[in-house]
């Protein structure tokens, strides 16, 4: 008969080497990425121009995503700053970085009201000086209580002399869309052609497009225009229009999303190659997210893919525009985190539903620290590149 202090002894022994294994087990299973975890359901990108990030920054962007949005070198103003003069340096350097670490670019954007050169709205030889700056007055510093000038005044007072012809204006936006499309063609996976051309406001009865830019020098039709010549340029480029908070009124179609959907069904009727609409998703704590699910239900009833391009959803403040945001409380509850998890979640439940027509999902930014919205915590990483509860619960929505 054995020992009873044997027995003892091989019974530990067993104890131990189970506990060790289920200890082993936890610390090396692998955390499931972002990536992995959509892997056949729809992509999953971020946005960066990648200067200055760290090695820890660029190894999260090859490790999370499958790809990427530059979010601003490949803009017409960084790209064309002056008429033929362009600057393909870091936008070069970010295709050839993503093609050499696997990951897939989107060009973002080849035609914006904002950040576009003055000079393509010029005449050609201008004969005046410079338009005095918006809230200055002569000789003196910014005057705090100037009205402040509308977009359309700013863009206005932008322009030196005499305003480019129709035609003029579009052969310069042709050449412009051609030479970029084509230096990328086969590189780069598809485009936001137009952005943001839907004014705020409005009752959602007409398009509503923006009164200055492209909309007053040549008018609705550029749209259409720019599709085409950027189909010419590259024929298997996915062509998308993207706009922010045209999810706005979705379920009872009022508002911007009324507006979108008229100006959708115009480029389609005008025989644009639009492949999907671009909804931002600049998203709060407290967004609809009945008019986000609508929206991607009536896009895809026109037969367009649908993409969340630029998702942030804000751990503090409640605006959900392009401008006019806030910095947030830099004290944030801990609660916010927990709710923010909750809308992450829910968003990406949504977006599993309709995978079918859901084409990619990007995050605008790497981290917290690298976001537009810094300060109001809006993205799945911290600044020190740490997991959020909003990470997990995005992980878990794949599954459900």
């Amino acid at each position: 008969m054995l020992n009873k202090n044997l027995i003892t002894c091989l019974i530990l022994a067993v104890v131990l080497s189970i506990n060790a294994f289920g200890q082993d087990n936890i610390q090396t299973e692998p955390q499931k990425t972002l990536k992995e975890a959509y892997a056949n359901k729809f992509l999953i990108g971020t946005a960066s121009d990648l200067r200055g990030l760290s090695d820890a920054e660029l190894a999260n962007v090859k490790s999370q995503y499958h790809i990427l949005t530059p979010e601003n070198c490949m803009k017409p103003q960084p790209l064309q700053p002056s008429e033929g003069k362009y600057n393909f340096g870091i936008a070069d350097t970010l295709v050839n970085w993503c093609q050499a670490n696997g990951i897939m670019v989107w060009g973002h954007t080849l035609a914006w009201h904002s950040q576009t050169a003055p000079w393509f709205f010029q005449a050609e030889n201008p004969e005046t000086e410079e338009a005095p700056q918006p809230f200055r007055r002569p000789g003196m510093g910014w005057d705090p209580n100037a009205p402040r000038p509308t977009m359309a005044e700013m863009w206005r007072r932008s322009i030196k002399g005499d305003m480019a012809s129709r035609e003029v204006a579009l052969d310069r936006l042709e050449k412009h869309i051609k030479t970029v499309v084509g230096r990328y063609k086969g590189r780069i996976i598809g485009w936001d052609v137009f952005n943001e051309s839907i004014a705020d406001g409005g009752d959602g009865k007409t398009e509503n497009l923006r009164d200055f830019s492209w909309y007053e020098v040549v008018g609705p039709e550029v749209l259409t225009l720019a599709f085409k010549w950027a189909h010419e340029a590259d024929p298997d480029a996915q062509l998308y229009y993207n706009d922010y908070n045209i999810e706005q009124g979705a379920v009872e179609n009022k508002g911007k999303h009324a507006s979108s959907m008229l100006l959708l069904k115009r480029l389609l009727a005008e025989g644009a190659p639009i492949t999907g609409v671009g909804i931002q998703g600049h998203w709060h704590l407290d967004t609809d997210l009945a008019d986000v699910e609508k929206a991607i239900v009536n896009y895809a009833s026109l037969g367009l893919k649908v993409a969340i391009t630029e998702l942030d959803v804000t751990a503090t403040g409640d605006n959900s525009g392009a401008f006019g945001f806030g910095q947030g409380n830099r004290t944030i509850p801990q609660e916010n985190y927990i709710k923010q998890a909750e809308v992450y979640q829910k968003l990406f439940e949504i977006f599993m539903r309709h995978s079918n027509v859901i084409d990619r999902v990007t995050l605008w930014g790497i981290s917290d620290t690298r976001s537009w919205r810094r300060g109001q915590d809006a993205l799945l990483f911290d600044g020190q590149l740490k997991p959020k509860p909003a990470f997990k619960a995005v992980i878990d929505a794949s599954s459900n």
